[in-house]
């Protein structure tokens, strides 16, 4: 259980930097992480969306509805089946990615690296871990 807090503690150090960087943007880190997906993902359904950024659906809705109010998403009904929607990345949406991309926030010049005491090899091996911990947790946990 103590790695789960310390890997809990590095995450939310980095995700509160992550989130301080990104008001200047006027997007919350989720609101974030919903529009970059939909980005990489190209149309996303709601409760797919969910499950890939780890969210409860309620959340999810809700701040894709804030995406959808800021013009970063585009929601679509889905015909046969009226509970589902559908997202996609608007125009305006391309752009913000555009600018905070631009700004190099995610950088670890930015934000800082607290990885950087790590060698390459070192990387390579937590990173091939984390992977499959994350693979894990997965089967445990969903």
């Amino acid at each position: 259980m103590e790695e789960y807090l310390m890997m809990g503690l590095a995450y939310g150090l980095w995700r509160r930097k992550a989130s301080a960087a990104l008001e200047k943007f006027g997007i919350s880190f989720q609101q974030y992480q919903l529009v970059r997906q939909a980005r990489r993902r190209g149309a996303l359904i709601l409760s797919a969306a969910a499950r890939e950024l780890g969210m409860d659906k309620p959340t999810l809705s809700l701040v894709a509805r804030k995406c959808v109010d800021a013009g970063w998403l585009l929601r679509s009904d889905i015909v046969a089946d009226k509970r589902a929607a559908r997202l996609s990345l608007s125009g305006h949406g391309e752009e913000l990615l555009d600018r905070i991309e631009a700004e190099g926030i995610f950088s670890p010049e930015f934000l800082g690296d607290a990885l950087d005491v790590l060698g390459s090899e070192e990387r390579t091996e937590l990173r091939r871990m984390v992977d499959r911990v994350s693979r894990r947790a997965k089967d445990v946990f969903l």
